[in-house]
């Protein structure tokens, strides 16, 4: 299982436990590639993969979210 945590805000805090998968594994990838993106940006999400956390755009978060939301429930 992988862990996945996503803040899409101060007050919206999800954690949940999911089947490693491809998709999953992709997230990671592009959110390691927009980490190197400006930040200027006040508007970001924050996404735990496992041990690797990253500061998203704040509509990379609410789509990952989305994927996974049933995980959360």
């Amino acid at each position: 299982m992988a862990t996945l945590n996503i803040t899409l805000t101060a007050n919206e805090k999800f954690i949940a436990n999911i089947p490693p998968t491809h998709e999953l594994q992709l997230w990671k990838m592009v959110a390691i590639s927009l980490k190197e993106e400006d930040e200027a940006d006040d508007i970001y999400s924050f996404l735990s993969i496992d041990d690797h956390s990253f500061k998203v755009p704040q509509y990379l978060g609410e789509t990952i979210y989305a994927q996974y939301q049933h995980y959360f429930l």
